[in-house]
């Protein structure tokens, strides 16, 4: 379960994470029929051979050949198999390799060892969103590796936890992944934010008070699109024989009501927080609540503190393949009391936004593909490796999303 040092790392140790980030995709997508493979399940999500091509196509334009923006000399062109691709990425990852012999070289504009570490992290959100083209495949066989603690009562329900505010620093030191803020001062005003996320215990209580029918709860945008797309419920939720179920991959299972509602549209949170008369985290608030520690005043790189992601900390990794009871990892707490605000799922924020970053990165592959209305989501899921996981990370999706493993909590103003 690697996550990215920050320290310079030698050749091996870039080798050594390179091999495992590929070998986790191929694990991931080992199961697959060909057929399977090349299925586009909405028009959200890409097939699962496109992800892979575009792997293939970003290692050959950062490190193989190419040294980012100008691209590959020799791209490669559209694969029409899974074996076709695994020719092709043998070959450009022995390239790979032998680039980095030159991973001390300080005379290039952009040093070998920063493209392997965008290298990583693309692989790493790239087996995300396979992941998420896999959700929607009700007979993909998910390979398990991880068992999740139990959940237990660490707050009461609704209870919330007050920021203070104040003059704080957020965003990403340089240089990071284009889309992610750069570092600045923000003066935020105090404000109340949820302990824990919504669970579906309470979103059912939404539910069963007529929140999907009822106007006053939803924006004009989400009401509209809510009536148009006849939505009731959330995604993978459906009722059989008198109790509510819910589908994790190849798995179905009674509704666990402690767990995150997960795979909610912002339109859906926003209305939730209506309901219960609070209001979603702005972006800022979000990385405050979950990185700044006004007694200290001092700034956590996540929020549990500085150590690396742990299997004892988070649910992140992808091999459990469900979300966690709200609670199970107590020691997931950011500095003024909230729980898991990395892992088991991103969490909506509001308003729109779009990436921060040198529109010259638009040809480079390093930027996510944004709509025009695009809302911010925040922190990460289970299905967000370790090295892609940090309290400045961000993800861009439509407002209407639901393909996302996606949940959220709420805020109101002090």
């Amino acid at each position: 379960m690697p996550a990215l040092e920050p320290n310079t790392l030698s050749r091996r140790r870039l080798a050594e994470l390179l091999a495992e980030a590929r070998a986790r995709t191929v694990l991931l997508v080992s199961s697959l029929t060909e057929d399977r493979m090349q299925l586009q399940p909405d028009d959200a999500v890409k097939p699962v051979l496109r992800e892979l091509e575009q792997l293939v196509r970003f290692e050959q334009q950062w490190l193989a050949e190419g040294s980012g923006k100008e691209g590959a000399v020799n791209p490669i062109s559209d694969v029409g198999s899974y074996d076709a691709w695994f020719d092709a990425m043998v070959e450009v990852r022995q390239r790979s390799l032998e680039r980095l012999d030159c991973v001390d070289d300080q005379a290039s504009p952009l040093s070998v060892e920063h493209r392997c570490r965008l290298l990583l992290e693309h692989e790493y959100r790239r087996g995300e969103a396979i992941l998420e083209t896999l959700q929607l495949l009700s007979d993909y066989r998910a390979p398990r590796r991880t068992t999740l603690p139990r959940g237990r009562r660490l707050a009461d329900p609704g209870i919330m936890a007050r920021f203070p505010g104040g003059t704080i620093p957020v965003g990403a030191p340089a240089p990071g992944w284009p889309d992610e803020d750069p570092i600045r001062q923000v003066e935020l005003r105090p404000f109340w934010i949820d302990v824990m996320p919504v669970t579906n215990g309470d979103f059912i209580t939404f539910m069963a008070a007529g929140g999907y029918m009822t106007s006053d709860f939803w924006s004009d945008e989400g009401w509209s699109w809510v009536r148009g797309e006849q939505i009731r419920m959330p995604r993978h939720w459906f009722w059989d024989e008198g109790s509510w179920w819910t589908r994790w991959m190849d798995r179905s299972m009674p509704l666990d009501l402690t767990c995150p509602v997960a795979c909610v549209s912002c339109y859906e949170a926003e209305a939730f927080a209506r309901f219960v008369g609070k209001r979603l985290l702005t972006e800022v608030e979000w990385e405050a609540a979950a990185s700044w520690d006004p007694e200290t005043q001092g700034r956590r790189l996540y929020p549990w503190g500085n150590m690396l992601p742990s299997p004892n900390v988070a649910n992140l990794d992808q091999l459990a393949f469900d979300t966690a009871e709200v609670g199970a990892f107590p020691g997931n707490l950011s500095p003024i009391g909230c729980y898991g605000m990395i892992g088991d799922l991103w969490e909506w924020t509001a308003g729109v936004s779009v990436p921060n970053a040198d529109p010259a990165s638009a040809d480079t592959g390093l930027l996510q593909d944004v709509p025009s209305s695009a809302a911010v989501l925040r922190g990460g899921s289970w299905a967000t490796r370790p090295g892609a996981a940090r309290v400045t990370a961000r993800r861009f999706a439509s407002p209407s999303a639901r393909h996302l493993f996606s949940g959220f909590r709420c805020a109101h103003d002090a």
